[in-house]
Formats: structure tokens, C-alpha cells, sequence
């Protein structure tokens, strides 16, 4: 198996990994209510989709940094919200923000996010919101 076949689009609206037996959801919060999210409200965007069942389940969650470095693959190329590569699935919706919140925190409570344009990890305060979007997988 490849890299760019391991995703697939199932009926449900998510996308499989079928490599690393996850569902994802397609948007992110950002391309789902065009607003960017510092981590509190991050979880509430875990929480909200969760409520609405969207894909049909309610054990949605922000991946660990992990998770989040294994979506990236520097072969994968779609448009981020400024119309530059990030690397990421083309089944991804485009237009996404290219800064990812996880749900690693380091010892002073900041929260680990990754660059979807370069796969750089850092930790940075959780109260920061520009540019930072959460989204969401769920373990199959």
C-alpha cells in the first residue's frame, strides 16, 4: 500500500486510514465555522462534534502529535486557507489552516501543534488562536 491510497472517503463522510486504522474528519474547525480556535475552544469543537454524532460517532478527539506527524507525507499537496502547500491527503477539504492543535502538553502547559506546511512540532500557550485549527480522528 502506498501512502496516497491508505486514505479512503467512506459514505459516511470521513475519511478511513486504512493504514493506521483511524477516521478523520474531512474539515477542520477552521474550514467548518471559519474561525480560528485556541485549545479551550478547541475542545469544544471536539465537544460540539461529538454532540452531533457527525459521522456517525461520538468518540471524536484531537490527535496525539504522533497521530498528527503520520498524516504528513511531503509526496500528499493541498491548499491551506493562504493557498500554500500543506501536506496533507487531498481528500482533506482544502483550504484548511495549516496550524493543527494535538493533545500533547509539555510540563508548563503548553499545548504541542504541527505545521502542516513543514511537519514541525512545537509547544506554544494555549490561549493562542490565530491560525490554529483542531482536527479531529477517531480510533476504527
Amino acid at each position: 500500500m502506498t501512502e496516497t491510497d491508505r486514505f479512503h472517503d467512506n459514505s459516511s463522510g470521513i475519511i478511513t486510514d486504512t493504514k493506521l486504522k483511524k477516521h478523520w474528519l474531512p474539515k477542520d474547525s477552521w474550514g467548518d465555522l471559519g474561525k480560528w480556535r485556541n485549545y479551550s475552544e478547541a475542545l469544544a469543537y471536539v465537544r460540539l462534534m461529538n454532540q452531533v454524532y457527525a459521522g456517525g460517532y461520538s468518540d471524536w478527539r484531537l490527535p496525539s502529535s504522533k497521530e498528527a506527524e503520520e498524516i504528513y507525507d511531503t509526496n500528499l499537496k493541498q491548499k491551506d486557507w493562504e493557498d500554500e502547500i500543506v501536506h496533507i491527503h487531498p481528500l482533506f477539504v482544502s483550504k484548511c489552516a495549516h496550524f493543527m492543535w494535538t493533545s500533547n502538553k509539555n510540563e508548563n502547559e503548553e499545548i504541542c501543534r504541527i505545521n502542516l506546511r513543514n511537519k514541525e512540532l512545537d509547544f506554544i500557550d494555549k490561549n493562542t488562536s490565530e491560525h490554529q485549527s483542531a482536527r479531529l480522528v477517531r480510533d476504527i
